[in-house]
């Protein structure tokens, strides 16, 4: 599986990291995973829904979609 490396205003609620683990569009499992710890932090459908939402502010929607 292929996934990006990518740094988002989230904070991985185990170990406080911002850089999250995406998955590929084409891959079968759509979880977000820190990439420090590889806890889970939410799906990416979820965090699909979020970024095409863009009507609240990033951190406080973002942080409702993951909890």
């Amino acid at each position: 599986m292929t996934m990006l490396t990518v740094t988002l205003e989230l904070q991985c609620n185990v170990c406080g990291g911002e850089r999250f683990l995406l998955p590929m569009p084409a891959d079968s499992e759509q979880e977000i995973r820190c990439a420090d710890c590889r806890a889970f932090k939410c799906h990416g459908d979820d965090l699909e829904k979020v970024m095409a939402a863009g009507k609240a502010p990033w951190r406080e929607t973002a942080g409702r979609a993951a909890s």
